[in-house]
């Protein structure tokens, strides 16, 4: 007959090497799909369309001094200009959410579009 002892100990340690196998099979394996270097971002509509803006990795990453200015995509025959601070970078590379507005365009009447900018990398 096995002592109470022997059984609880071993019980106790089947159940250890059962919790370590399900928690390392539950990891990820697989190497992480490469984000890429550039991440393009929609914007909200307004006047009844968007516009996209690209980003690169390494603005983010090395957030230059005088930030980063750029020309959204053209949707209804105009663009628009948008900005960011080396510190709505810095944010971002931080892992925050950044709101920026664009300039305005007068086509189709006075506008701007709002872009949420996270980092994705």
């Amino acid at each position: 007959m096995v002592p109470k002892r022997a059984l609880t100990l071993a019980a106790g340690a089947a159940f250890l090497a059962l919790l370590v196998v399900g928690l390392t099979s539950c990891s990820d394996s697989t190497t992480p799909q490469n984000p890429g270097t550039t991440k393009t971002f929609t914007s909200t509509v307004a006047n009844s369309h968007t516009h996209t803006v690209t980003i690169e990795k390494s603005d983010v990453q090395t957030m230059p001094m005088a930030g980063i200015t750029v020309t959204t995509s053209s949707n209804s025959a105009h663009t628009h200009s948008f900005a960011m601070t080396q510190a709505q970078l810095m944010a971002c590379n931080g892992g925050g959410m950044v709101m920026v507005m664009t300039g305005s365009s007068d086509v189709g009447g006075a506008h701007t579009h709002d872009f949420s900018i996270a980092k994705w990398f």
